[in-house]
């Protein structure tokens, strides 16, 4: 039996949007008294938890969890453009999260396994801030929360050693932000809980080790994903709208991920190869496919790269390894961030060489 508590008191107090100095050193002062965003965030919270491994027989073992949380977030203080009676908020966190998961050894190398555990996440500091004039946030955000579970198979046998697993995410109380009417009938963006989403996947790791000869080896891998994550029972802002995503792909998430492969040892000499596959995938939850001015959202197409590594042991304490990124200098993007450094894309490194020496003294 594992038990134990956990007590958190913070206070994140942000000071922002002052008027500074046009000077070239570092300076905090302002040149107008007052900052235009002075607030306080504080954070209580107690959790309890509880876990035990219950063997029940010889080759099956189940897990139990328990964890208890209790707490509030409260914030308060002032916003230049918004109005001080309608700021504060307070959230409360009570949630019991249940987890349970069991194993059973066919073999001492091999064995089933299965698992269900329940997670939350508290609404943070910028989910319930309104970031201009015309935001407003709910005052009863909820936390998100949800369950995972999975079932399993994994093992060890001879030159073989493999992982798959079956999995399903649901993510309930996911954050985002509508198009309202406020009592004057000016249009309004509100931040508030938009939906949920679920996740359903397979993830599978095989790997082969292979003996050629006294001084020869060969190794072959993969590690791939397949994902499926789609809107339930959800709506977001378009614009001056607000639209049903109901069955739309969760953004930055790719269907497929890949990872494969390949070293051949020769005595103190290694080469390896990786070929990496990554699918498209959306930037927002409305599916754009077509970029924006900003680049901020529309498709992040696939891609797929190639990386070579060579080490050779000239000594016992010289090592040299070369590697090699991005062989064919592949030109593409992970993600479309909305904020900072700025809406666009991020592109990531071409290709790329580097060598090290190793000197073990």
């Amino acid at each position: 039996m594992l038990a134990g508590i956990q007590y958190m008191n913070n206070d994140l107090h942000r000071q922002q949007q002052g008027k500074g100095t046009t000077g070239t050193d570092f300076d905090l002062s302002l040149v107008t008294p007052g900052w235009g965003r002075d607030l306080h965030f504080k954070t209580k919270n107690i959790a309890f938890f509880a876990e035990n491994r219950w063997l029940l027989a010889k080759r099956f073992s189940v897990n139990t969890g328990v964890r208890m949380e209790i707490g509030e977030t409260n914030m308060t203080g002032t916003t230049i453009y918004y109005s001080e009676k309608d700021l504060p908020n307070k959230i409360e966190h009570h949630f019991p999260l249940f987890g349970v998961s069991a194993q059973y050894d066919l073999t001492q190398n091999i064995n089933i396994y299965v698992g269900w555990s329940q997670a939350y996440r508290p609404v943070i500091f910028k989910d319930i801030i309104p970031q201009s004039i015309y935001e407003v946030s709910d005052k009863n955000l909820k936390d998100a929360y949800g369950y995972n579970t999975e079932i399993g198979f994994r093992g060890k046998w001879k030159f073989l050693n493999w992982d798959a697993t079956g999995f399903y995410l649901k993510y309930n109380n996911r954050l985002g932000t509508l198009v309202e009417n406020d009592a004057t009938n000016n249009l309004i963006i509100f931040r508030t809980n938009i939906g949920d989403s679920r996740t359903a996947g397979l993830e599978f790791f095989l790997q082969g080790d292979f003996s050629l000869g006294k001084k020869t080896s060969l190794s072959l891998f993969t590690s791939t994903s397949f994902m499926d994550a789609q809107y339930e029972d959800a709506v977001v802002r378009s614009g001056n709208t607000n639209v049903n995503i109901d069955g739309n792909k969760v953004e930055s998430v790719p269907s497929w991920i890949s990872r494969n492969g390949i070293t051949f040892r020769y005595s103190s000499a290694s080469f390896s190869a990786l070929y990496s596959y990554t699918s498209e995938s959306y930037a927002d939850a409305l599916n754009t496919v077509t970029p924006s001015a900003s680049g901020a959202v529309g498709l992040v197409p696939a891609y797929q790269l190639l990386d070579l590594n060579f080490a050779i042991r000239l000594t016992e304490i010289i090592k040299l390894q070369f590697n090699l990124s991005n062989v064919f200098d592949e030109h593409y993007f992970t993600k479309r961030p909305q904020f900072y450094p700025g809406p666009g894309i991020w592109p990531s490194d071409g290709r790329t060489f580097s060598g090290t020496v190793a000197i073990k003294i």
